[in-house]
């Protein structure tokens, strides 16, 4: 770990250059104040390459977009652009709440995982905020970036672990000179999501000349926005937790059929596994069907009671659809010349930001001796007609299971505050032989997070009132009774809430050294080559609040492997967030690292020049051993304006921190709902309900016996119904764990026609084609997938449906209910996955009078399109591989369109300039059902005026005809992928830039 002196001087030394930029402002003359500092051309080195060339032409599949790009998203942050962007699937952004990641913004290239994709600011690591190694963009100062250079394929023969999938560069501009101010203003069509920036950048020339020195400033704003303000949403996240109380019957105490039957008066109309819900009167329902349900009013109540359909409690009138966020930035970079062979140069980049998240009340789910609540046949406030179905059980004196979700207290709220800062600083310069410079630099970066949680219930608090003879009362005033709509005192709701305080602390620390220049010559030109060495450090340390981690006697013994053993530990004693442990960890690598660029034929017949680009690596992992990478790639000019690029890359990646040395925690894992929603029956939800297309598939005979086999009465089995989309589970981590391989193959070329017609000069089209296979990939199974494995939905994976299959291993039933539960997501090296499709870009622009017309302006098209081939993934070496490419599930992030556009075409004329934008995501299947969603399409408007030399106006229309996102399940966040569709309807935004 770095050392504190070691820090504070490299803070010092970079912090003076924003205090120089200061000076060399007030220093400077006014006319030379206006225009940013002119950067050199001559010499250029381009994102997956460590090696300075003149003219240097990417070898690998590169997409690039500009401040311009960033504007017309009309967004505060980058994440907008990024996600619109063919090359990325959606990754945690503003719109993912539940599951969230405390308002971060993560990318995730190629939908591998935001873990395997490598975020780089000017070409240098930035600082992970999460246990598994991701970058929150939300940090990088969104008014400052140049443009964003995206590279798919394995790249860590150049940059190192975690670049799998590809890199992503955000090029900031660290040398400036004059002063600017960036402001900007927007609001959704209905008044909210309201978003606000405003940017102070100031730099200047030092000493005449021999350095620079920038400064900036900047916050940013956006606002929150409830599920219940937009109607896609306001019916959303179905559960059977209910605010009025829950109870389904041990299936080996059941009720007789006989008395429901007379009760509810109808034939058969409930099963006497079904849950039972309380109205305000103190009688019972059947959640199946909704039978004798007496609504207390509102849209919490009345969204899914329609009879004959399961009645479930609507969160989505209570949760969050959009997070809000307050961020302040500053960067400050200094360079200066203290010889003409010596250039010293540092930066900081500071990120102070906060972010709120607000869910449903807590559910406290059950009932199972687990996880649930068990309430004594004493308590004072059982109903006569609870009494009534208590007698009608065999043994009429035992205890019952209980599911509370407890809005006497409100909604969950979590206040994430993040405070991040890196700091670089280094010495190049040029060697006194030949053209060959060095480069040595040091940087630290430091990610500190406090979060406060509110909303939380002590499960053992809850319980001492239920087991209390006088219900509580001589706990709190007036007691506690659960069935129903409850009123609880203030004394009562400080009794068993919760509050909570989180901290988490990132850190790295990175040394390198790099020397490159010309080798020798060859018939066809110099040989050049790049080494290096690098020492990098990652630490991670997550402190829980007590009580997240405090245990209580009654959750089951997990054995060495993973699964339960019979015996009893402690359970989590808080509900509401999900529970964790603490978690510390380190690892370090010690890395060197080759790169030679070998000119192998030129002028020849359609050989202009053909170049071979050769890269190795080698580290040195304190939790993996040696690992090696490497790359082949070539760079074929055949004739004037077309090149063809491509090659080969073996990539690693060492499992993160947190794969490592994550404690294993409660987990709520989603798993979809066996209906869809218009009822009809699909492969999702538990397959044992009997409503799913499991039990009502060609083996549904099997199905059944195997859910008698897991655990699951014959007297129940026949009715089982569970109405949730989540169960409970358990991840953790694997310090057994190996490095993920992922090797790459891409081909492609690049097209700029050399003709002498103006229409055609500043044409460029770029078409590539990318295959990755990554091996031993770190990972979980998922709950679902849990499920869907072991009953055989792809009819591979268990076709005799038995009991000790693989997949079946990785949970439980519950011995009273029959739910499942502790499903298990240890972190493993699962088998395989791969890749593949197409990158098409085409940049064209053209004066009007150059294609025949009156000189009436100029246009510029681009296009990019992206067609994924192929997304498969293999859990087991020898499985079947699961074919993801153009569908769409349940859970978030889970989103791979075969087709995705982005298209923008600007026209100018003079000092004005419109541009419209269209985005597309093409048409998907819902994973594992016959349905389909249709292609959407987004049109976006932008306007810019130039009022003056300083003076740049502008304003724009996002979401032009007001498009309304794909819904299509109700086990998922909003009915929608936030992340893939847009969820904040038709939105404006005005903004000005000024420079002095």
């Amino acid at each position: 770990m770095t050392s504190p002196n070691t820090r504070q001087c490299l803070l010092t030394s970079t912090v003076i250059g924003g205090v120089a930029a200061l000076t060399a402002f007030a220093a400077q003359p006014a006319a030379a104040m206006v225009q940013d500092e002119p950067t050199s051309v001559s010499e250029i080195v381009v994102t997956g390459s460590r090696i300075v060339r003149k003219d240097y032409n990417s070898t690998s599949p590169i997409v690039t977009v500009g401040q311009e790009d960033l504007q017309a998203t009309g967004s505060v942050t980058v994440e907008g652009l990024m996600n619109d962007m063919p090359q990325f699937m959606p990754g945690n952004s503003h719109g993912s709440v539940n599951p969230g990641n405390g308002g971060q913004a993560n990318l995730n290239l190629r939908g591998l995982g935001s873990n395997r994709t490598l975020v780089l600011m000017n070409g240098r690591r930035i600082v992970p905020s999460n246990a598994d190694g991701t970058v929150d963009v939300n940090l990088i100062p969104a008014a400052l970036i140049k443009n964003v250079e995206v590279i798919s394929g394995g790249a860590s023969a150049t940059y190192g672990s975690d670049a799998l999938a590809g890199v992503a560069n955000f090029i900031l501009n660290d040398s400036f000179s004059g002063v600017q101010i960036d402001a900007q203003y927007g609001q959704t069509e209905r008044g909210d999501g309201t978003t606000e920036s405003f940017t102070v950048t100031v730099g200047g020339n030092l000493d005449d000349g021999r350095g620079n020195a920038v400064l900036s400033i900047g916050r940013s704003t956006r606002s929150a926005i409830m599920s219940d303000a937009r109607g896609f949403s306001r019916i959303s996240g179905r559960n059977s937790v209910s605010p009025l109380g829950v109870t389904t019957f041990d299936s080996t105490n059941l009720p007789s059929q006989a008395f429901i039957n007379s009760y509810l008066n109808c034939a058969n109309c409930v099963t006497p596994t079904g849950e039972f819900g309380y109205n305000t009167d103190g009688s019972l329902f059947s959640h199946v069907g909704a039978y004798n349900f007496k609504s207390p009013g509102g849209a919490e109540w009345d969204a899914y009671h329609e009879p004959g359909v399961a009645w479930a409690y609507n969160t989505g009138a209570t949760g969050m659809l959009s997070i809000p966020l307050e961020r302040w930035n500053a960067f400050s970079a200094v360079r200066y010349n203290l010889t003409d062979s010596m250039e010293l140069y540092g930066n900081v980049l500071y990120t102070q930001y906060s972010s709120d998240v607000i869910l449903a009340p807590t559910p406290m789910p059950g009932p199972s001796p687990t996880y649930g609540f068990r309430v004594p046949t004493t308590n004072p406030f059982i109903s006569a007609d609870l009494r009534a179905f208590l007698d009608a059980r065999p043994d009429p004196t035992a205890s019952f299971g209980l599911n509370k979700r407890f809005n006497a207290i409100g909604g969950r709220l979590a206040e994430d505050s993040t405070t991040v800062y890196q700091v670089t600083t280094g010495v190049r310069g040029d060697l006194p032989f030949g053209d060959w410079r060095y480069d040595v630099s040091a940087q630290y970066g430091r990610v500190d997070n406090q979060t406060q949680q509110s909303g939380n219930v002590s499960r053992s608090a809850v319980q001492r009132l239920l087991d209390d003879p006088t219900g509580g009362a001589s706990l709190c005033e007036g007691g506690f009774n659960p069935f129903g709509l409850t009123q609880l005192s203030q004394s009562c709701i400080n009794y068993i809430n919760r509050n909570s305080k989180n901290a988490t602390l990132s850190e790295q620390s990175v040394v390198e050294a790099t020397l490159q220049g010309g080798l020798f010559q060859l018939p066809a030109g110099e040989v050049r080559v790049a080494v290096g060495a690098q020492y990098r450090e990652d630490t991670f340390a997550f402190r829980p609040d007590a009580g997240l981690s405090q245990s209580n006697p009654i959750v089951d013994h997990l054995g060495a492997d993973g699964l339960p053993d019979g015996g009893k530990i402690g359970g989590v004693e808080v509900a509401g967030f999900n529970p964790v442990q603490p978690l510390t960890g380190s690892t370090n690598s010690t890395e060197v690292f080759i790169e030679a660029l070998i000119p192998v034929l030129a002028d020849k017949p359609f050989v202009q020049s053909l170049d071979l680009n050769l890269g190795y690596r080698y580290a040195d992992y304190s939790t993996v051993g040696g690992v090696s990478a490497y790359k082949a790639d070539i760079d074929w000019a055949v004739v004037d304006g077309l090149r063809v690029r491509g090659g080969v890359q073996r990539a690693v990646r060492a499992p993160s921190i947190g794969e490592l040395f994550g404690n294993r925690d409660i987990s709520s894992p989603q798993i979809g709902s066996p209906v869809n929603a218009a009822g009809q029956a699909v492969y999702g939800g538990d397959p044992c309900d009997i409503r799913g297309a499991y039990r009502n598939g060609p083996d549904a005979a099997k199905v059944r016996d195997l859910c008698i086999a897991q655990g699951l009465s014959a007297a129940a089995v026949d009715s089982y119904v569970f109405n949730s989309t989540q169960i409970q589970g358990f991840v953790g981590g694997n310090r057994n764990l190996k490095e993920e391989t992922a090797d790459t193959w891409t081909l492609g070329f690049v097209y700029r026609p050399q003709l002498e017609n103006p229409l055609f000069s500043r044409l460029s089209t770029s078409l590539d084609y990318y295959s990755i296979e990554i091996t031993d990939v770190v990972g979980t199974i998922t709950a679902a997938n849990q499920l869907q494995g072991c009953f055989n939905a792809t009819g591979v994976t268990n076709t005799s449906y038995d009991v000790n299959n693989g997949y079946c291993q990785l949970f439980r039933r519950d011995s009273m209910t029959g739910n499942v539960v502790d499903s298990l997501g240890l972190q493993q090296n699962l088998a395989t996955l791969k890749t593949s499709g197409v990158d098409l870009q085409v940049d064209w622009g053209f004066d009007l009078v150059d294609a025949g017309m009156p000189d009436w302006g100029a246009l510029n098209l681009n296009f990019v399109v992206g067609w994924m081939d192929a997304w498969q993934r293999q859990d087991a070496a020898g499985g079947p591989f699961n074919e993801r490419a153009g569908t769409i599930d349940s859970t978030n992030g889970f989103t791979f369109p075969e087709w995705k556009f982005l298209t923008s075409v600007n026209y100018s004329k003079g000092p004005y300039g419109v541009g419209l934008r269209w985005r597309r995501v093409g048409e998907m299947d819902i994973y594992r059902t016959d349905n389909k969603l249709d292609a959407i399409n987004y049109f976006d408007l932008l306007g810019t005026w130039e009022v003056n030399e300083r003076v740049v106006l502008r304003a724009g229309v996002n979401n032009l005809t007001d498009q309304d996102p794909q819904t299509w399940s109700p086990g998922i966040q909003a009915n929608t992928d936030p992340s893939t569709y847009d969820i904040l309807g038709r939105r404006y935004f005005v903004g000005l830039t000024a420079k002095f």
